[in-house]
């Protein structure tokens, strides 16, 4: 029993490599070879704060919208039917400035606002999938695939008519530039009213337009979900210009978080440093690439760096993760304990990492103190796999194999595995209690499996 365990926990260790979680969304077998989402506390936050002013400016409420990053280089964001927004790492990557990203997600919330992520996928749905490639709100020149949140993501960016000749798709297609219409006139609107310029609407247009993969000229307008970025972004430079932010440009405090974010993904992606040589952008480009390379020691030496100038959460967080990734337990909650005690708001996301560091030190009473936290975070629900496998080892590490079972077998239900989870939910019940809390959750992952 013991040895399956183990084993059945090997291939999650990747985990503890990264600060930066990738999670493989949970979606059917025909699947798997869907965008990855991507969690970063550092990411996280600074597109919820680029949020929130437009959340308090509009009638929308700010636990209407959840915001997720997809790993993809593509120059794109949508939002699917039930109101989630989804924005590409290329987007993110491309952008130069913070004003570019807040535009596109005042034109999601404009869609949200006129309820667009609903009715489009009931006028889709009133059509045969055969006769259209089912249409998800985006913004650029091609977004297609018929995207629910358990729905793939592979078939994003052609945008094109598998049946362009038919009238009835065409009659939708018309529909869906009508709501790209209300959608950028609900930006320019929430973006005036947050006391901003709307020009990064029409700058992140321009850049879609000029990405390869997009041939405006050799495709029919009324093939197309979006109205072609020409006339679109003429219509948007006119009603812009119009505003009495037009010329708002972003702080400079603004300007550099900004810019951390891009290195930090660039970094992580592999991709190529385009910061001058010195700065602190290419500097953590440089810290991320060694961490993610297992050159340690060359990460930690150019983090000090960077602390040395600044010191962030976030900064703080990844020497924690070098130095316990190092096995150096007492450095790395040294600097996880300080990353926490500046945070502005309390992070989920650093306290699970926190929570990781605790139970790596073999410690008992680190290891009680980092199933607590664990368990007050289990309402993070991007999280909740990683939080269930860490309390299935934490639980493992002091004797208490039942909830290790348990827990794992909730990791399992999470992630669609039901064989497994059925298994270890089975098997923890032999060792709970019967009819308690925990017992009775064994029992429905049991049942429903």
């Amino acid at each position: 029993m013991v040895g399956r365990l183990i084993r059945d926990r090997v291939f999650l260790f990747i985990y503890r490599k990264f600060i930066f979680i990738f999670i493989i969304l949970t979606l059917n077998p025909v699947d798997v070879n869907s965008r990855s989402i991507i969690v970063d506390a550092e990411i996280d936050n600074l597109l919820k704060e680029y949020a929130i002013q437009l959340y308090e400016v509009s009638e929308l409420s700010g636990d209407e919208i959840e915001i997720f990053i997809i790993n993809d280089s593509s120059i794109n964001a949508f939002v699917t039917p039930k109101g989630k927004i989804y924005i590409n790492t290329g987007l993110l990557i491309e952008s130069d400035f913070p004003n570019q990203v807040i535009s596109i997600i005042a034109h999601e919330m404009g869609h949200v606002i006129h309820n667009h992520h609903i009715t489009r996928r009931l006028e889709s749905e009133s059509m045969s999938k055969k006769q259209i490639i089912a249409q998800i709100i985006g913004i650029g020149a091609g977004v297609s695939g018929l995207i629910s949140d358990t729905d793939s993501l592979k078939n994003i960016g052609t945008g094109i008519t598998l049946g362009g000749t038919n009238v009835a798709t065409r009659d939708f297609f018309n529909y869906s530039r009508q709501q790209e219409y209300e959608a950028d006139m609900a930006a320019i609107r929430i973006m005036e009213s947050a006391e901003q310029s709307s020009i990064g609407l029409v700058e992140v247009l321009n850049k879609i337009n000029a990405q390869p993969h997009i041939y405006a000229d050799l495709l029919n307008p009324l093939d197309l979900t979006h109205a072609l970025p020409e006339d679109r972004i003429n219509l948007l430079k006119i009603k812009i210009s119009e505003q009495k932010y037009f010329k708002k440009v972003d702080s400079q405090e603004l300007m550099h978080r900004h810019n951390l974010m891009k290195a930090k993904l660039i970094g992580y992606l592999g991709l190529r440093n385009i910061y001058p040589k010195g700065t602190i952008y290419y500097k953590y480009v440089n810290a991320i690439s060694y961490y993610q390379k297992g050159k340690l020691d060359l990460s930690e030496n150019k983090m000090k760096e960077i602390v040395n100038i600044e010191e962030t959460p976030y900064f703080l967080e990844l020497l924690a993760q070098i130095h316990r990734d190092k096995s150096e337990f007492k450095k790395s909650l040294e600097y996880i304990e300080k990353s926490l005690e500046i945070l502005i708001e309390r992070d989920p996301q650093i306290e699970i990492l926190y929570a990781d560091i605790l139970i790596a030190s073999n410690d008992r009473e680190n290891i009680l103190k980092g199933i607590n936290i664990l368990e007050s975070n289990a309402y993070v629900k991007v999280m909740k796999p990683k939080i269930h496998w860490e309390l299935s080892q934490a639980y493992y590490e002091i004797d208490n194999i039942p909830k290790a079972d348990l827990n794992i077998a909730k990791y399992y239900s999470l992630i669609g595995d039901a064989n497994s989870a059925k298994r270890f939910s089975e098997r923890a019940k032999k060792g709970l209690k019967y009819s308690t809390p925990d017992w009775l959750a064994a029992d429905d992952i049991q049942n429903i499996h």
